[in-house]
């Protein structure tokens, strides 16, 4: 590992130029997080992003605490060994795949948790969750992500510990006077207004950039981060 934790990450930026980006290793992915709070992770590229949140999930493991992880896009339960490769406390890794008959209870269950053992909930992704829903009218499924957000919200912040929700960058194509273009957007919208912090990762060659949007400490936002990955599945 690069840093022994936050304040040393910090104390390397402050070293640095804010267009520098900053070399860190799959162990420090958890000092970009916000505590107390909901962090959303955006990207286009759902190997980029599972990787990403996979080393957080490992690093709360080593340090005892147990995880919720909804894996609605079921990418993280595919390549689980791969994902979580040498990890230490793998019975306290609690993984639920809702689907549409289980949908509700499951995010009424993650929803209301109250436990000083669950130190980390990952919600991947939203994108997926809103698929789940289709069957309901649009406003109805924003209206309820957002009330869903609004929970995991609280419980952040009640439980002091940092929750993670996952989101796909789409593009889509408007059409304005004569002209058509496309733009980008992530899945979820205003909602996702709720988290303090948001993250957005691009692949690079051997690399992930970390781009941080969004961050309660300012000396993090506009901040570029090259992640090594470590792994052999098409990076």
């Amino acid at each position: 590992m690069v840093f022994l934790n936050r304040e040393s990450l910090i104390k390397a930026m402050e070293e640095l130029p804010l267009s520098e980006p900053l070399l860190i290793e799959p162990d420090d992915c958890g000092f970009l997080l916000e505590g107390s709070a909901l962090n959303a992770i955006l990207g286009e590229d759902n190997f980029v992003k599972t990787f990403f949140t996979a080393n957080i999930v490992m690093s709360a493991l080593r340090e005892g605490g147990s995880v919720i992880y909804m894996d609605f896009d079921t990418i993280f339960t595919a390549f689980f060994d791969l994902m979580v490769h040498g990890s230490t406390n793998l019975d306290r890794l609690f993984i639920l795949q809702p689907d549409r008959e289980t949908i509700e209870k499951d995010m009424v269950y993650v929803c209301s948790i109250s436990s000083p053992y669950v130190t980390l909930i990952v919600l991947d992704s939203i994108t997926t969750l809103y698929h789940l829903l289709d069957s309901e009218a649009p406003s109805d499924i924003n209206r309820k992500i957002s009330v869903y957000l609004s929970l995991l919200q609280g419980l952040a912040k009640r439980s002091k510990i940092p929750i993670i929700i996952t989101s796909m960058i789409r593009a889509k194509k408007i059409k304005k006077t004569e002209l058509k273009s496309w733009f980008t957007y992530p899945t979820g919208g205003r909602a996702l207004l709720k988290a303090k912090t948001i993250l957005n990762l691009r692949r690079t060659s051997g690399h992930i950039e970390i781009n941080v949007v969004k961050h309660d400490d300012r000396i993090f936002i506009d901040r570029l981060f090259d992640l090594l990955a470590k792994v052999e599945w098409g990076m």
